[in-house]
C-alpha cells in the first residue's frame, strides 16, 4: 500500500507518488560529518586525568548530539515526510514532520505545468515543477522532484484522462 493511499477519496486512484530527490539531504549529511569531525577533535584535545575531564567529555558528546538532531535528524524527518502524489482527480503535496501542511490542486483547475532543471539538476535527474492553477492556491511549486519532465507529462496525461505509457 502506497503512503498516499490513505489520503485518497473513494473515487480516486493513485497515478504517481514520489518524494524529494535524495540530493536534498547532501548538505545535511555534510553537516553531520562536520559535527562528527569537530566532536572527535575536541575530544582528542581534552586533557586526560583531570577531575573535570569526564564531565567535559559528556558535555561535548551532549552538544554533538543536540547539534546532530537539530541539523541532521530534523531535516531528515522533514525530507522523509515530504510527499508529492498525483491522482485521477488532483495533484497533492504533503510536507512536514512536526508541523504538517498539505496543498491540493484539482486537475480540472490546472492551467499550466512547467518544469525547470539546471545543468547540474539534469545530471542528477531532478528539478522543479510549477503548476499554475485557476484556484485560490495560484501556483504550486514542487522542488527537488525526481524526473520533473516525467511528472509534467503525467500531469497532462491525467488531465486528459489518458493512461501513462512511460
Amino acid at each position: 500500500m502506497a503512503l498516499a493511499d490513505r489520503y485518497l477519496a473513494d473515487d480516486e486512484e493513485l497515478l504517481y507518488e514520489t518524494r524529494q530527490h535524495w540530493t536534498t539531504m547532501v548538505s545535511e549529511f555534510l553537516v553531520l560529518c562536520l559535527i562528527a569531525v569537530v566532536t572527535g577533535l575536541v575530544l582528542w584535545m581534552l586533557p586526560g586525568g583531570e577531575d573535570w575531564s569526564a564531565t567535559a567529555v559528556w558535555v561535548v558528546l551532549g552538544a554533538a548530539l543536540v547539534a546532530a538532531v537539530r541539523w541532521w535528524l530534523v531535516p531528515l524527518l522533514q525530507w522523509r515526510a515530504t510527499v508529492y502524489f498525483l491522482t485521477t482527480k488532483r495533484l497533492h503535496k504533503r510536507a512536514g514532520f512536526f508541523h504538517k501542511t498539505g496543498t491540493s490542486i484539482p486537475l480540472s483547475r490546472v492551467n499550466d505545468v512547467s518544469f525547470r532543471a539546471t545543468f547540474w539538476e539534469r545530471v542528477m535527474r531532478y528539478g522543479t515543477v510549477r503548476v499554475q492553477s485557476a484556484s485560490e492556491q495560484g501556483m504550486l511549486t514542487l522542488r527537488h522532484v525526481p524526473e520533473p519532465e516525467d511528472l509534467k507529462n503525467r500531469i497532462y496525461q491525467a488531465i486528459d484522462g489518458v493512461a501513462y505509457e512511460g
